[in-house]
């Protein structure tokens, strides 16, 4: 009787390790059945960076100076021995609306006059006939003077006479520079550009490897629940034949 009972303690023994290496195996199908995969995600990168752009034209007026030159040498005149002096004339025609600009230096002081041709063929004779030695009503007079930097608008078009007088008994060398000048109005065209932050945006593919683990309904998961039943049910038959068999007969 001891032997019948030794014998079905090993039987369900062995079915009971057959059934644990079964569940172990079911654990390690389910640890296999885990799954990877690689999904692409795709994001926005949002930025911002200066753009110019023309927002339209600006017409001005401005204006501009057209330059002629008349005169731009040295000059010598002896000293003189008269009352009016002796001197250098330099003629130019001018049109209405015009600047005379010029320099004069000198080694010895001298007189500067600028005057339209009438009034200088008026001078000229009273110089001759012993008369005044100043002109009447010159545009440009400067006397006694060694350095100037002149700059006069002429009053009207026509014939003008620059006239450098030496009234010293000394020879002068003098250095004249003389020139017209124009100014007339010109139109521009502007273009009026603005800079704003313009926005960019750039999109941005990434990889990424994640693990997906397998259905609930699959058989990985519930070959473990069922074994684990039985191995309770077979635990449970065993102990109560167990149990039956200590049990004394009455």
């Amino acid at each position: 009787m001891a032997l019948i009972i030794l014998v079905s303690m090993k039987a369900w023994a062995g079915l009971l390790a057959v059934l644990v290496v079964l569940s172990i195996l079911s654990f390690a199908q389910t640890a296999q059945s885990q799954q990877y995969t690689t999904a692409t995600v795709t994001s926005l990168l949002t930025g911002t960076q200066p753009s110019t752009v023309a927002v339209g034209t600006e017409t001005m007026t401005m204006t501009a100076v057209q330059s002629s030159p008349i005169f731009s040498a040295p000059v010598t005149i002896p000293g003189t021995h008269g009352v009016c002096g002796i001197y250098f004339q330099q003629a130019f025609n001018a049109s209405a609306g015009q600047t005379l600009t010029g320099n004069l230096t000198a080694s010895t002081k001298v007189d500067l006059y600028v005057m339209t041709q009438s009034a200088f063929q008026a001078w000229s004779h009273q110089v001759v006939a012993g008369g005044t030695c100043t002109p009447a009503s010159p545009v440009l007079s400067q006397l006694d003077t060694t350095s100037y930097n002149f700059t006069t608008p002429l009053p009207s078009g026509g014939r003008y006479q620059i006239v450098v007088n030496n009234l010293s008994q000394s020879t002068v060398t003098a250095h004249l520079t003389a020139s017209l000048s124009t100014t007339q109005p010109a139109l521009t065209t502007t273009i009026i550009y603005s800079t704003t932050m313009l926005e960019i945006i750039q999109t941005i593919m990434q990889n990424s490897t994640g693990t997906i683990q397998s259905s609930s309904g699959s058989t990985s998961d519930t070959l473990p629940m069922a074994a684990g039943i039985i191995i309770i049910i077979i635990i449970g038959v065993a102990a109560y034949f167990m149990k039956s068999r200590r049990s004394p007969k009455k």
